[in-house]
């Protein structure tokens, strides 16, 4: 258990800077896969200033969320206020424009909790890999991270995606089922956003039909918008079995590659525990103790409590 724990950060965090290089940039035909490796931006990039191996603004938001986390209760004004700093020292890598525009509302209007902003980008989904490790109470988990998205997200699409994901991350993890793990999934996205759960439908229909990844990622999409990022991901965490064949692949579909591939690693994480991730990439990879660290601190919290010996 606790290597699933330390695969589905860690996998997260790995996504996302493998898919870092090749965000915007347009889909690439798949071809052969080959090994997922770190590489760098193009010059000009919003990237082009990281080096292989660092992540971008989803890897920041879950070193936020999950530090503050680790400490037990989540506060929402730390959380806030954490983004606003990164945000005020211009810290962040290519951020979310929603990211962007909420922590530029909270600077001008000194609202921390309120300045959200109604748009369904997949900005905020980075949340759900933290939260779905912190928590062994699904609806405390779903009661929690609603409010967190809410400072940054305000549209519905973006809390059923972030929520229906952590709550897949989370079934996986503790009963090892793919089958029920997608059923949460789809379960959040009916009850919380039509749309997003006939999107989600149409991926799988897509995928049991043999279509190819270039093909789908043409038809789904790739943007920003959580109705094409979560779709994709899915796709792709149905369609690979393998966890270095599911990366290799969502790193080719472009648009928003980043946030893609960062689902798709954390979900391959929680599937198959950190020795399924690239050894020599997990070595490489930007802080990867303190993500080791934060992993092992949610694990051990979730262990049940030794009971106190009862006085005679």
């Amino acid at each position: 258990m606790l290597n699933t724990y330390r695969g589905c950060l860690l996998g997260a965090v790995l996504g996302d800077a493998l898919g870092m290089p090749y965000e915007t940039l347009p889909a690439r035909r798949l071809g052969r896969l080959s090994a997922p490796a770190f590489g760098r931006a193009y010059r000009g990039h919003p990237n082009h200033n990281l080096l292989p191996g660092q992540y971008t603004d989803d890897g920041q938001i879950i070193l936020i969320a999950a530090r503050n986390l680790s400490d037990g209760a989540f506060n929402q004004e730390e959380y806030a206020k954490e983004l606003l700093r990164t945000y005020s020292l211009n810290k962040f890598r290519y951020p979310d424009g929603v990211l962007f525009a909420a922590c530029k509302r909270m600077e001008s209007s000194n609202n921390l909790l309120e300045s959200g902003v109604n748009s369904e980008s997949a900005g905020c989904m980075s949340l759900a890999v933290p939260f779905a490790l912190a928590f062994k109470d699904r609806k405390e988990m779903a009661k929690a991270l609603i409010p967190v998205c809410c400072i940054t997200h305000t549209h519905p699409a973006a809390h059923a995606a972030t929520l229906g994901f952590a709550l897949l991350l989370n079934t996986l993890i503790e009963t090892h089922d793919v089958n029920a793990a997608f059923a949460a999934l789809d379960s959040a996205a009916q009850n919380m956003d039509a749309e997003l759960f006939t999107r989600l439908q149409t991926a799988y229909r897509f995928e049991s039909s043999g279509m190819s990844v270039d093909e789908a990622a043409a038809v789904i999409g790739t943007s920003s918008s959580v109705y094409q990022t979560l779709p994709m991901a899915a796709f792709l965490c149905k369609r690979f079995y393998v966890p270095e064949e599911l990366l290799a692949a969502a790193v080719t579909v472009g648009g928003n590659a980043g946030t893609i591939t960062m689902l798709c690693g954390a979900f391959a994480g929680a599937r198959f525990g950190i020795e399924s991730l690239p050894a020599e990439l997990l070595r490489s990879l930007e802080r990867v103790s303190v993500f080791d660290e934060l992993a092992a601190k949610f694990y051990e919290a979730g262990l049940p409590k030794e009971e106190e010996p009862k006085e005679e």
